[in-house]
């Protein structure tokens, strides 16, 4: 008899053991999710700030390569120098983004500045970014050090951009400062604070914003990290943990590397912040199952010194089920059990906060039942999966509550087995609602595909679609069309009215396209400045001409008043357009280039009109062919 009560005593806290293992696994498999969510988040968040950035250099480019222009016309010619200076004030003065501009000549000795201006002569040839420049042939932009302002304490960032005699050795450097406030206001609506920080890295390893600020890394190199030279010199995005060499804190990072300016964006948050957190939560789940584990072991104790061979048996089973429905009850996910044909066996309480039916009218029920045919499958390609030897499956569907709302649901799926044959015995199902996860990974992704002021597409986004879309055409043979639009006379609007309603107008003009590409499978966004643009895949020049005009009337329809654009008096718009057949190779910059000079086209010939190149100055390859 004692013998046999030693042994029923083992197999309770044998019983007791699982379950622990259970929740720690539980808690394990939560600790891991909370991981890699938070890993998910800092690499969306540092793809946002890495596109904000190119957006920002982009912007800052196009002033420095007119003024670069200027510059190289001017070589040698005071009256162009002065009128040259001039053109930079008024960019200065004009511009949202430029903090100053400056011009140096190939000495280093400060020809102009927007700044200051005494500051003529000043030597800067033991600048970082002259030297960069002396010794590199490149004309491309490129980010310098961040600086301090020594008058305000603010920091800006220096761009600079070579600019070449015509035997192409150096002329000098035109210099653009930008405020680092473009940066940190965008960084700041992802919350900066001790646990989460933030940085641009230059491609050659150079920190150039880090929030929250740190005097020791602005402007420090950290090429020789095992950050850098493991894994972004290695890979355009991942994830990386690592002790900071500023703080010495153990940090959790996501990072993110532009093909277009080398520009690195690091997002990181402690690892110590993130097990707070897992704490938090498993704080009362596990003194749940320590009480559940301890009155167990109490009960069948008392049971086994009681009670014969078969009381103690079924009191057992019943203390196992106890158990079962006490940690089930106490859980915020609805936990069910069910058969292998999927019908539900068991369902804890929180079906009624998630599902919205009581647990009664849930059990019964196959969990097929009211699902869509693409959740379904899923479902059914799961439950196979875990019937066949996979130890866990997890499925995330759309789920519409009673009021017609769509929420996300995330299930675990668990197969357990029979100890004697290892067969499949029933199967376990863990559903979370995690409509929010979703939802902040929905508003990242529009964050880097949409232009904030019209709600256009931006034009990151457009140049990927026009990639797509004619390798589509080439496989199809279909034509594709371009337009492009720009606002007639719209400088003169906004020296008249201001560029806040500049920006109204912009915003109202891009609001009419949308609505004329319904059924055509185009898509319009901002290319920059007031010039727009519309793609249309499989349409031809005559329907692209159609959509262009209506375009056109739509925004005229507007009557937006512009004094400075006659004969009409209110905003009016010219287009280009130029369609690619699908019988001869193209490019995109073909179907561009051919849209811009129908654009200028139209605007030579008395704006407010839309315009095709003509036949005879189209390439080779688009002649009458895509």
């Amino acid at each position: 008899m004692k013998k046999r009560s030693r042994l029923r005593l083992a197999v309770v806290l044998a019983v007791g053991a699982v379950f622990a293992c259970l929740g720690i696994w539980a808690e394990y498999t939560n600790w891991q999710r909370l991981l890699q969510s938070a890993n998910t988040r800092q690499m969306e968040t540092a793809r946002a700030m890495a596109l904000h950035t190119d957006d920002i250099l982009a912007l800052a480019q196009q002033p420095l390569n007119n003024l670069s222009a200027h510059a190289r016309d001017a070589l040698g010619d005071k009256a162009k120098m002065q009128h040259l200076l001039e053109e930079m004030l008024r960019v200065v003065k004009t511009s949202p983004l430029l903090r100053s501009l400056a011009y140096a000549d190939a000495q280093g000795r400060l020809i102009g500045s927007t700044f200051a201006a005494n500051s003529a002569g000043m030597d800067l040839s033991d600048r970082e970014y002259f030297l960069f420049h002396k010794s590199n042939a490149s004309t491309q932009p490129r980010f310098g050090l961040p600086s301090q302002s020594q008058t305000n304490g603010r920091w800006f960032l220096p761009i600079s951009q070579r600019i070449d005699n015509p035997d192409g050795s150096l002329a000098g450097i035109m210099i653009a400062t930008i405020d680092m406030d473009h940066f940190s206001r965008f960084i700041e609506t992802f919350e900066v604070n001790e646990q989460n920080a933030f940085a641009l890295l230059r491609k050659d390893g150079a920190i150039l914003l880090r929030l929250p600020i740190d005097l020791k890394a602005m402007g420090a190199n950290v090429a020789d990290s095992t950050l850098y030279r493991d894994q972004i010199m290695k890979k355009l995005r991942g994830n990386y943990e690592y002790v900071s060499r500023f703080d010495g804190t153990k940090r959790i990072s996501g990072f993110y590397r532009s093909t277009d300016t080398g520009v690195t964006a690091i997002a990181t948050q402690t690892k110590a912040s993130i097990f707070d957190d897992w704490l938090k939560q498993s704080k009362y789940p596990w003194l749940s199952i320590i009480l559940a584990y301890l009155i167990g072991t109490a009960m069948a104790i008392r049971w086994i010194r009681q009670i014969e061979l078969r009381e103690i048996g079924d009191q057992k089973v019943a203390a196992r089920e106890a158990e079962f429905r006490l940690i089930a009850n106490a859980s915020p996910d609805v936990i069910e059990k069910i058969s292998l044909a999927g019908v539900r066996q068991y369902v804890s309480p929180a079906a009624a906060r998630i599902f919205e039916r009581d647990t009664e009218s849930v059990i019964g029920t196959s969990v097929l039942d009211d699902r869509d045919d693409q959740t379904k499958s899923a479902w059914q390609d799961a439950l196979a999966k875990v019937q066949s030897g996979s130890s866990t499956e997890c499925i995330l569907y759309r789920h519409q509550r009673m009021d017609g709302t769509m929420i996300w649901l995330e299930s675990v799926i668990s197969c357990f087995r029979s100890d004697d044959n290892n067969e499949p015995d029933g199967i376990v199902v863990i559903t979370r609602d995690v409509t929010r996860q979703q939802m902040m990974k929905q508003e990242l992704n529009a964050l880097a595909t949409t232009d904030e002021l019209t709600r256009l597409f931006n034009k990151r986004y457009f140049n990927t679609q026009l990639s797509s879309t004619l390798a589509a055409a080439r496989a199809n043979q279909q034509s594709v069309s371009l337009i492009l639009l720009d606002l007639d006379r719209f400088k003169a609007y906004n020296d008249t009215y201001g560029h806040l309603a500049g920006d109204c107008a912009l915003r109202d003009v891009a609001a009419v396209i949308p609505p004329e590409l319904i059924g055509t499978g185009g898509l319009a966004a901002r290319y920059g400045g007031e010039e727009l643009v519309v793609l249309l895949p499989n349409t031809d020049a005559e329907e692209t001409m159609r959509i262009a005009e209506n375009i056109r009337k739509a925004i005229a329809a507007l009557k937006i008043e512009h004094a400075g654009n006659l004969p009409w008096g209110h905003v009016t718009v010219s287009s280009g357009y130029a369609t690619a057949l699908p019988s001869q190779a193209f490019s995109e910059n073909d179907l561009i280039t051919q849209a811009d000079r129908a654009l200028y086209a139209a605007k030579a010939a008395g704006r407010n009109r839309s315009q095709d190149d003509e036949e005879n100055n189209k390439p080779e390859h688009l002649r009458s062919s895509m």
